[in-house]
């Protein structure tokens, strides 16, 4: 009897392992991670004479028809909710050792905009309207493209082939 108890006992640890390896396995492979379902759209406007990233722009995203987007309900981003897609610049964060790093590691000096991975800015004809509230520089706008996303850390950027993503929008304003 206790030879039987046993014997059932190794049998239910082994199918424990083996569908919990069974599940562990099941995730296509890839570990998440704190990126997941997001990309990013990553702006570089500069001064086409210093060739040096301008401050204090205001960079929106809109529609074909030239209307500024509202993420309604989150529709396009998991912030900011029910509020216009404006990108924001990039800063610098003091690190414990008094060393200082980007905020943003996908780029430096630019600006960025936070959007969900299901995101494909050529399905509707999205573009970029870069404008300057100190009026030194001729508003812009600018298609954005699929290969303009910064995909991290999941399946989708396979489906735009290889190497075609993570292209920042370069924009050189006049004055």
């Amino acid at each position: 009897m206790a030879r039987n108890l046993r014997a059932i006992f190794i049998m239910k640890k082994f199918l424990f392992l083996l569908l919990f390896s069974a599940f562990c396995f099941s995730q296509d492979g890839l570990p998440h991670c704190g990126f997941d379902f997001t990309t990013y759209l990553v702006a570089n406007p500069i001064d086409a004479t210093t060739k040096k990233t301008i401050d204090s722009l205001t960079i929106t995203l809109i529609d074909a028809s030239g209307n500024e987007v509202v993420n309604l309900n989150n529709q396009y981003s998991f912030i900011n909710k029910d509020k216009t897609m404006n990108f924001v610049k990039n800063h610098k964060v003091k690190l414990e050792n008094s060393e200082e790093k980007w905020f943003y590691n996908i780029c430096e000096d630019q600006y960025l905009l936070q959007l969900k991975a299901d995101f494909i800015p050529e399905e509707k004809g999205y573009s970029i309207k870069i404008t300057d509230p100190l009026n030194r520089y001729y508003a812009t706008i600018v298609p954005v493209f699929n290969n303009n996303l910064f995909v991290l850390c999941t399946t989708k950027v396979k489906s735009f082939g290889p190497k075609m993503t993570n292209n920042m929008i370069v924009v050189e304003l006049n004055k």
